[in-house]
């Protein structure tokens, strides 16, 4: 009853926050007042989206086999489009079986995270790889990273770091939505710290075989072409 009431409030507010954004856009404010509001809307849209996604509970989808290297040069590309520096390093094909829609959520909600907390001028690096018998995609930023105290309680829903509570946007479900994508795929997330400063957000899915040996003999395709 809790999922259904917590998905029914997120998806009935979608509407209202189009109308409004649409209201602001055409009200003839300032530019500096409409951005700043348009943003404002956007945060509630980001947080109702979150709020919809975890009232969702189980996975919504079949696993199916995905190029996971495709996958997320696909999601890079918009924040390029927005002046993100990304620095991609991804084979030209990497094949498992995978949710895709749930998995592609959990990069971006690490991505947004990463540039909630790092900011955005300084390079994020976007990586895919296979570490043993896992297919490994990582998300590291130059931001203040999770003290290794704290990485547990982060994988909680509504949960930030105590120092950041007085300035973060967010619900506080990015990270609990990206560990309950892993468990449906039978994966992990892994929250490290950096060298020489930021945080590591790592996926671990287990890798599909035949597929994932014939990727790793691929040259690294670096930036997208």
């Amino acid at each position: 009853d809790r999922a259904l009431i917590l998905a029914g409030v997120s998806h009935d507010l979608r509407t209202p926050l189009a109308r409004l954004r649409l209201g602001v856009e055409m009200s003839g404010a300032p530019d500096t007042d409409v951005s700043a509001m348009v943003s404002d809307i956007e945060e509630m849209d980001r947080i109702s989206s979150q709020f919809l996604e975890f009232g969702r509970g189980g996975p919504q989808e079949p696993a199916q086999a995905t190029d996971l290297a495709e996958l997320v040069r696909e999601l890079a590309e918009p924040y390029r489009l927005r002046g993100i520096d990304i620095e991609l390093d991804a084979p030209d094909c990497l094949v498992a079986s995978v949710r895709a829609l749930s998995l592609r959520r959990a990069i971006a909600n690490l991505i947004d995270n990463a540039l909630r907390y790092a900011g955005e001028s300084l390079p994020l690096t976007l990586s895919v790889s296979v570490h043993g018998s896992d297919i490994c995609i990582e998300v590291a930023d130059r931001g203040p990273g999770i003290p290794e105290s704290e990485v547990e309680r982060m994988r909680q829903p509504f949960t930030r770091l105590e120092e950041a509570r007085s300035n973060a946007k967010g619900a506080g479900l990015g990270l609990a939505i990206v560990e309950r994508v892993m468990r449906s795929h039978d994966g992990r997330l892994e929250l490290l710290p950096r060298e020489g400063g930021g945080l590591r957000a790592i996926l671990c899915v287990p890798a599909s075989g035949s597929a994932a040996v014939r990727a790793k003999l691929q040259p690294s395709s670096g930036n997208p072409t």
